[in-house]
């Protein structure tokens, strides 16, 4: 298992889990970020910028580092 911010760029991989509490649990399932879910990452800033994702079969969504942090994925 490994988080969406060790997830190289282009590569698809799926949401297994997501760490944190209730709020951050939320606020991702609001996204569309949740377990079972393909996600594909796009790019990610590299000093400390948004993770740009694309929910497969959805849309892309930006999300801060340490969102990304908390969330599992397996390819």
């Amino acid at each position: 298992m490994f988080t969406l911010l060790d997830l190289p760029a282009g590569e698809i991989a799926e949401i297994v889990a997501i760490g944190g509490g209730w709020g951050v649990q939320r606020n991702l399932a609001a996204l569309g970020l949740v377990p079972g879910r393909k996600v594909r990452k796009i790019t990610a800033q590299p000093i400390g910028g948004p993770v740009l994702v694309e929910i497969v079969g959805g849309g892309k969504v930006a999300i801060g580092r340490g969102m990304a942090a908390k969330v599992f994925l397996r390819k």
